[in-house]
């Protein structure tokens, strides 16, 4: 269970429970992002991103108290961070799924290349500062949606927006459609996203609807995730080098993540 249920109460407002997911996403992004400045350990950029994409999924699951403006700013500095992020990611996974030994070489270069031209960026984008930036918006009230519709939420428990949340997150992703195999590569990443969201939402509030439900739903959330996550990694594998799945095994890997998806939309929403 991740450790985020552990500091969010159905009984809290929805502003509490905002700035208590952005201080912890804040706070892990500031770890792992010293980790990319001062350290090859590829974990970094990773761990950097997930942070990044937890408190983007915040602010998709609250948005109903949030300004659009200022929903938009917030998520416009976290995305760009998390694409700055996503160039070294993607080289650090394309070195560590090369066979071919005379291709090494020039993937640790362009590595070593694209960690210079991040971390140049990052610095330049100000990135340890976007903690501090985060929370001292949050801290004031200009954030905050003030019309009829944002005040109602403003006055509800956490447990009824995190009930929508989750449930628009679902049909989100149920939107694709049951045949995870018939999806073109890029509506199959777009749910891979999606998922994404709603594995972050649904381990925010997991503890507002606790049971074998749950549990189960979570499980099967995290093995499709872990399906297409192997089918994305594909993408950043040169075809004709030896590190590339044969067509058969390719098959093999959409086939199982198909059935994984299969046996996560039967599921009834635990949070129901």
């Amino acid at each position: 269970m991740a450790k985020e249920t552990s500091i969010l109460k159905p009984t809290m407002t929805p502003v509490a429970g905002l700035r208590r997911i952005a201080h912890l996403c804040g706070s892990g992004f500031s770890k792992h992002l010293s980790g990319v400045m001062t350290s090859d350990d590829p974990e970094g950029p990773h761990r950097a991103r997930v942070a990044l994409r937890r408190f983007r999924a915040s602010l998709t699951g609250f948005s109903p108290v949030i300004d659009p403006a200022a929903r938009r700013a917030m998520a416009g500095e976290a995305r760009s961070l998390f694409r700055t992020l996503g160039t070294l990611r993607d080289a650090d996974v394309r070195l560590a799924g090369c066979l071919d030994p005379a291709a090494v070489a020039g993937l640790a270069t362009e590595l070593e290349t694209a960690r210079t031209q991040v971390r140049q960026a990052l610095t330049q984008a100000e990135a340890a500062g976007f903690p501090q930036r985060i929370n001292a918006l949050l801290a004031g009230d200009d954030w905050a949606r003030t019309d009829k519709t944002g005040r109602r939420w403003h006055r509800r428990g956490l447990d009824r927006l995190a009930y929508r949340a989750l449930s628009r997150a679902w049909q989100e992703c149920l939107d694709n459609g049951p045949d995870l195999a018939a999806l073109p590569v890029d509506q199959r990443h777009e749910l891979r996203k999606e998922l994404k969201t709603l594995r972050y939402l649904a381990e925010y509030f997991a503890g507002f609807w606790p049971g074998a439900k749950r549990d189960r739903f979570l499980d099967a959330l995290r093995q499709i995730q872990d399906d297409l996550g192997l089918l994305n990694d594909l993408t950043l594998i040169d075809p004709a080098s030896a590190a590339a799945p044969d067509a058969a095994t390719q098959a093999a890997m959409l086939t199982t993540a198909a059935k994984s998806w299969k046996s996560l939309a039967k599921l009834s929403p635990w949070w129901h």
